[in-house]
């Protein structure tokens, strides 16, 4: 009784997943293929069972299994933005408060800056920032890969593989085989004892 209520609960967990998944959308993986001759580098459209199917500069290249090394898998890097490390407004409404006279007055009695004394924060500010910013874009351009496969030519080495590719390619994510999936949850959940 208790097994086929877990088994019934990871059955509906799974469907929540792949239903929450579908409503996401595609999301498109680059794939670097080193082939015997070059690398190839794109969105990995298709996996089968003798090739690889990928979209390089909008056109497809199909890839043989015997002529791949290895396939590294990333995600699309995002665009790298500016960030604000240090923010220098001293006339920003947070910095006032209204009294019970209904003034509006400086709060902790704090004077207006002098001309100096703010041409001098927001020189400050522009220099943290830029700073800031010449040490972060080397961090930000980095994107590792967060699937390598080593095939080496070998086809059964490629079939082991083949699954786990799969996940990556947009054909399986827009064809995605729900029955299959589900019976493969079956089969985990067959083999979970309590």
């Amino acid at each position: 009784m208790k097994f086929r209520i877990v088994a019934m609960l990871v059955t509906l967990a799974a469907c929540l997943v792949v239903s929450e998944s579908r409503s996401q959308g595609i999301k498109p993986y680059i794939a670097i293929v080193k082939t015997k001759a070059d690398v190839v580098k794109g969105v990995l459209y298709k996996v089968d069972s003798a090739s690889v199917v990928m979209i390089v500069d909008g056109s497809p290249v199909t890839l043989p299994v015997d002529e791949i090394k290895t396939i590294k898998i990333r995600t699309p890097k995002k665009e790298a933005s500016i960030i604000q490390f240090l923010k220098y407004d001293p006339w920003n409404a947070d910095n006032y408060e209204k009294r019970a006279d209904g003034a509006i007055v400086r709060k902790w009695g704090e004077k207006d800056p002098t001309l100096g004394e703010e041409v001098g924060g927001h020189v400050v500010a522009t220099v943290v920032n830029i700073t800031g910013n010449i040490i972060a874009a080397p961090i930000q351009a980095i994107n590792p890969s967060i699937a390598n496969f080593k095939i080496n030519g070998d086809a059964a080495n490629y079939a082991q593989h083949k699954t786990d590719l799969d996940y990556f390619s947009v054909y399986y994510q827009q064809n995605t085989n729900l029955t299959t999936e589900l019976q493969k949850i079956k089969a985990i959940s067959a083999s979970f004892k309590p």
